[in-house]
């Protein structure tokens, strides 16, 4: 009875042990990424989310592409896109680690307060971008430690920033037009990020 009691309260000392020494790694790391700034960048459109069908709602509008009226049908019809959960559970993992988190639309911004508010729990800046150049600033001027994105011209503008690159994965079915060349820059790849 006495050696069953002590090894029932050895085993649950020992997992008490392995939390403590977990919840302390993490208060650690979330201490320290927390008053550095570090920051990561997703790009949105394709990133984060499969956004072909509010490109698609927006073409049904009858609006001309890249008019203030287009974006905000595009922005509008975030419901119709579909999550991408490997990227969303990578942003989260390092949102619970302290890192501050700032989402990139290569888009207009009007229209863009319901989409900024269904992403304020995950995204601590929303930056829309209409320019690669923009964008290099942004990277530049923050403290930025990873830059994760399907676009060849987001992954260029993070070297040219110092910022890690992670190639997300563009879906097959996406109607966006832009350069997709994964593994040109050598950049590491987040599997499953297609879907």
């Amino acid at each position: 009875m006495i050696e069953s009691t002590g090894a029932f309260l050895s085993k649950w000392f020992a997992r008490l042990r392995a939390f403590a020494m977990l919840a302390g790694a993490w208060g650690f790391l979330f201490s320290v990424n927390s008053l550095i700034g570090f920051q990561a960048g997703f790009e949105y459109d394709d990133g984060l989310v499969y956004s072909t069908p509010a490109y698609k709602a927006a073409g049904n509008d009858k609006v001309v592409p890249g008019t203030p009226d287009y974006w905000n049908s595009v922005n509008r019809s975030f419901s119709y896109e579909r999550l991408k959960p490997a990227v969303w559970a990578a942003a989260w993992s390092l949102k619970i680690l302290g890192v501050k988190i700032a989402i990139f639309c290569d888009r207009g911004p009007e229209g863009a307060d319901s989409l900024e508010a269904s992403w304020r729990g995950l995204a601590d800046h929303f930056y829309f971008t209409r320019n690669e150049d923009e964008k290099y600033r942004i990277l530049e001027k923050d403290r930025f430690v990873l830059y994760a994105g399907p676009s060849d011209s987001g992954l260029i503008q993070a070297r040219k920033a110092g910022v890690t690159p992670l190639r997300l994965g563009k879906s097959p079915r996406s109607v966006l037009n832009f350069d997709y060349n994964p593994g040109k820059f050598g950049e590491h790849r987040l599997p499953l990020s297609s879907f």
